[in-house]
């Protein structure tokens, strides 16, 4: 039998479950463990955890790799670059401190990430954020990957927030960031560790894309597991390695693209699982 205990909980709402304490843990922490040789085969890593005070509380970002496929020796393919803290490059520029994921259904296009045991649970606002980087090229056109964001109660079983492309021709590319709605990798990422310390869920200063665990699909019996229980895990995808319903195809990507960069995941309310 467990109990739980409250590690965290940002205070702009109630989280479901037991009463939460709010946290206090100090300066931010981007300290990370090497994960050594990369050319060996990888096996699931966990770092310190990075925090951001907040205004409202503390958030934290998911520090532990629990798979990562896509792991090697090339650039962009150590996933330590995805939780080591989040360093936007604002609206023009894409950041380079990220984790490549690939862009087929035949290669590594997903990563998925934890919080050392701990849960993310459904609160006031927003539950989880996530920052890719995508960026403004002329007005009203922007470079992105699309990115499917999944969450799991168990690391077993797994349901998709919703998503849907809309574009009028849903076998051609679209740079309108109108026309991928419920996709993360949309919105550039202004949040930066060192250089702009801001609250992650404030997408004004922040950036990035957030999601609401009331929003998972209402009618799939791992939704209710996930708001009962909590995310244990969140594994995000590139869009084009997956297919759309509405075209029986994968989604269309940028004829540039070469998968989804991850800079990080931030979780808003916290619980961890002791026995």
């Amino acid at each position: 039998m467990k109990r739980t205990l409250p590690l965290l909980m940002v205070v702009l709402g109630c989280a479901p479950g037991p009463s939460a304490t709010t946290v206090d843990t100090g300066p931010i922490d981007t300290g990370i463990d090497a994960l050594g040789d990369s050319t060996t085969p990888f096996t699931p890593q966990t770092t310190p955890v990075t925090t951001l005070p907040t205004a409202t509380g503390t958030v934290h970002f998911a520090h532990d790799v629990v798979d990562a496929p896509g792991a090697g020796d090339l650039p962009f393919r150590d996933p330590a670059l995805a939780v080591n803290g989040v360093r936007g490059g604002g609206w023009f520029e894409g950041s380079l401190d990220v984790f490549a994921l690939g862009f087929s259904p035949t290669s590594e296009a997903s990563l998925t990430l934890g919080w050392g045991g701990g849960r993310v649970f459904d609160g006031a606002g927003p539950d989880l954020a996530v920052f890719e980087n995508p960026f403004e090229y002329t007005e009203g056109n922007r470079f992105m990957d699309p990115v499917i964001v999944s969450v799991s109660p168990d690391g077993i079983d797994w349901v998709d927030f919703p998503h849907d492309y809309t574009a009028p021709d849903e076998r051609a590319y679209s740079t309108s960031p109108a026309d991928w709605s419920g996709f993360a990798g949309v919105t550039p990422v202004l949040l930066h560790v060192e250089d702009n310390v801001v609250d992650p869920f404030d997408g004004a200063a922040a950036g990035g894309d957030a999601f609401d665990l009331a929003d998972l699909p209402a009618d799939d019996p791992v939704s209710a597991r996930v708001l009962q229980e909590g995310v244990l895990q969140v594994r995000v995808t590139t869009a084009s390695a997956r297919v759309n319903p509405h075209t029986g195809e994968e989604f269309v990507a940028d004829p540039v693209s070469n998968g989804a960069d991850i800079d990080g995941v931030a979780g808003r309310y916290l619980l961890f699982d002791i026995e």
